[in-house]
């Protein structure tokens, strides 16, 4: 394929557009949880229960004990007379209250810590699922995409997530269990009560139809910056030798700033829009207590309530009420929520652009034949950057690749590791078209040493083992010894423990080429692909590096980046490029292959 996908297509490719649907999509993490959302959901409906019950003492205390006389009997007034009434029943009445509190309390407890449990587990699953898929996209996608956004959405955008697929959840099926259970009494109590007190319900419907919208908007934005955020702040710190070196620290502290500047205007946005819908619909509740209390006393004075009936009815209405009246910071925490969530599903959605196919199987052990036949690429439609490449390197050889910046070197090392498909041609390996080999079994059998070593923040005994990590101690060893990396290794205070800065930054250039080196050797790969191994290195670490890739390529085949003729450690042939093509072939066996002080011919043009 000639150009990469663009990596993300919201419009024709995203699937997830609302709250349900996120929940719908992500609810698969939630099962292996069932049962601690089972134990959950009871404590949710114990909870639901202690808040209808928290009313009814107080009902009794003003019915049977304040003012009998205005009882209406029920079972009220036979607890009354079953306790005797007087001082027994306030003790009932108090130790109730005292109850239903603790009760609340416990249940609320367990509902709060089982919930934050599957929150947190459910978070991690989303966590390690998206990494995971980043992890297998193709090139194509990390390099249209910045680090800083995927790492907002690693983490923001996760935590964000699992609130709204759990807590938030759970709280509006808490809440909604309330408002119905609460209606239900309420209507039984007095229907034409519950009718006052429903009529707020419409103008809250269009008040929250028009702003959600907006604080949803406002939220996608400032997520957006919040990702610009993390690009330039991962910029600078990666970058931190170059900024200073520079002497850039104010213009990246300018960058810095322009955009919190940024993501600071989207939030206040977004602030303004909560405080307007929490505005409105506290004076939308307003209006609707006010009609309640009016026409409820009215409704106790012609007798068809008694003053606990209208007690327990406002506090269900102020029960009711409540969740309404967070409508704005939950409408805000949902809107965010659902971008975040959107911004995942999205990363989601799409296919790695190189996978196995169908019919795909694990690789031999592979002697090292390589063959491009006809094979045209282009990382964009209208810049081709192989043009009908033909060539063929036999099995134990090494050959050179030569040319200057963008003449199509590194592009043909990345079509062998299948990072890119191309558009047109074959590429063989043993006479095998590579896409017929598992992704993971081909390059299991290549190794690669890159001009830029690129050492984890781990000890040095992991780096190497990261290229076979079932290696022995011995095995590694030997690999770092045939790297001539042995000597500075074990100088070092904790020798092969000695943790490795971010990138091998505590490491000389030359020290971690030869680490680069020995994880290449102790995967003993068939293949070897060296993308300027030697460039920018001092004539002492030249030396040792040149010494310890002779070793690694010895019977192995072995292609050579280079734009350095010095660079091309003996090999069989060279081939130059210029412009996507092959202009020259160079059979360079013999005394001169051997002498590794001889020149090698370069035609002009080639860097």
């Amino acid at each position: 394929m000639t150009s990469p996908k663009p990596a993300e297509r919201p419009d024709k490719r995203f699937k997830v557009r609302s709250f349900w649907q996120l929940l719908v999509r992500f609810a698969p993490h939630l099962r292996s949880y069932r049962r601690i959302l089972f134990g959950a959901a009871l404590c949710m409906l114990g909870v639901t229960a202690m808040e209808l019950l928290r009313p009814w003492p107080l009902k009794l205390i003003f019915d049977e004990i304040l003012m009998p006389e205005r009882s209406h009997g029920g079972w009220l007034a036979d607890l009354a007379l079953l306790t005797g009434g007087g001082a027994t029943l306030l003790a009932v009445a108090a130790l109730s209250i005292l109850a239903i509190a603790l009760l609340g309390g416990v249940f609320g407890f367990g509902q709060a810590y089982l919930m934050s449990s599957v929150s947190q587990r459910v978070g991690a699953a989303i966590r390690l699922q998206l990494f995971s898929h980043i992890q297998r996209l193709s090139q194509s996608f990390h390099d249209e995409r910045s680090s800083g956004d995927l790492m907002a959405r690693l983490t923001g955008d996760v935590g964000l997530m699992r609130q709204l697929l759990v807590d938030t959840g759970f709280f509006l099926a808490g809440r909604l269990l309330l408002v119905v259970s609460a209606i239900v009494v309420m209507a039984l109590m007095d229907w034409r009560l519950t009718l006052v007190a429903l009529l707020v319900l419409l103008p809250l419907v269009v008040v929250t139809a028009r702003l959600v919208p907006q604080i949803k908007g406002a939220a996608r934005k400032q997520r957006r910056k919040e990702s610009q955020i993390a690009q330039v702040m991962t910029e600078g710190i990666t970058s931190i030798r170059i900024v200073q070196a520079y002497a850039q620290e104010a213009r990246e502290e300018q960058r810095f700033a322009q955009e919190v500047e940024g993501s600071t205007e989207a939030s206040l946005t977004g602030t303004r829009l909560e405080a307007h819908l929490e505005r409105l619909v506290q004076i939308i509740l307003a209006f609707g207590t006010c009609a309640v209390v009016w026409y409820g006393v009215v409704r106790v004075q012609v007798g068809a309530l008694t003053p606990g009936d209208l007690l327990v009815f406002t506090a269900y209405l102020t029960g009711m009420y409540k969740p309404i009246r967070r409508l704005a910071s939950l409408a805000s925490r949902i809107a965010k929520a659902t971008v975040c969530g959107q911004r995942i599903a999205s990363i989601l959605d799409l296919e790695p652009e190189i996978r196995d196919r169908a019919d795909a199987k694990p690789a031999p052990p592979l002697r090292g034949d390589i063959s491009f036949d006809q094979v045209v690429f282009g990382y964009r439609p209208d810049r081709p950057a192989l043009r009908s490449v033909d060539f063929k390197i036999s099995a134990g050889e090494t050959v050179a690749l030569m040319g200057e910046s963008g003449s199509g070197k590194s592009t043909i090392a990345n079509l062998i590791l299948r990072f890119y498909q191309p558009s047109s041609g074959r590429i063989s390996i043993d006479g095998v078209e590579v896409g017929a080999y598992t992704l993971e079994s081909l390059r299991q059998q290549i190794a690669i040493v890159l001009q830029d070593s690129v050492l984890f923040r781990a000890s040095i005994r992991n780096n190497i083992a990261y290229g076979r990590l079932e290696a022995t101690m011995d095995e590694i060893i030997a690999a770092a010894k045939a790297a001539d990396a042995h000597d500075f290794i074990e100088a070092l205070p904790d020798g092969y423990d000695t943790l490795v800065g971010e990138r091998g930054a505590s490491l000389s250039g030359g020290q971690r080429q030869r680490i680069a080196i020995a994880r290449a050797m102790i995967r003993d790969a068939a293949i070897i692909i060296l993308d300027e191994p030697m460039a920018g290195l001092d004539t002492a670490s030249e030396a040792a590096v040149s010494r310890a890739l002779k070793r690694l390529i010895s019977r192995k085949t072995c292609l050579v980046i280079t734009h350095d003729p010095r660079g091309a450690l003996d090999a069989d042939r060279t081939l130059v490029l210029s412009k996507g093509q092959v202009t020259d072939a160079t059979d360079v066996v013999g005394s001169q292959s051997r002498n590794p002080t001889a020149p090698i011919k370069m035609p002009s043009g080639a860097g």
